[in-house]
């Protein structure tokens, strides 16, 4: 009989990983950034439907950089 440990997802990922290039695994964070770009994108669309695209890729960049600041904020906490 073999064990019961329920399936958890990341530590599937994690072994996934572990056996993938640096190479591949940069590739599939830059996918991962890309998607989520994307999906904030679509929601400033939605919030604004009348935003053109140079005002959606403010609103990007200005939701990127208060990201980094709480990160870094976070990051510097004891």
């Amino acid at each position: 009989m073999s064990s019961s440990r329920p399936f958890d997802p990341l530590r599937s990922r994690v072994a996934q990983a572990a056996s993938t290039s640096p190479e591949q695994r940069v590739l599939v964070g830059l996918e991962h950034s890309e998607l989520a770009f994307r999906v904030v994108e679509d929601g400033i669309r939605e919030r604004d439907p009348h935003a053109d695209e140079a005002t959606v890729k403010r609103l990007l960049f200005e939701r990127i950089e208060l990201m980094r600041r709480m990160q870094n904020r976070a990051l510097s906490e004891p």
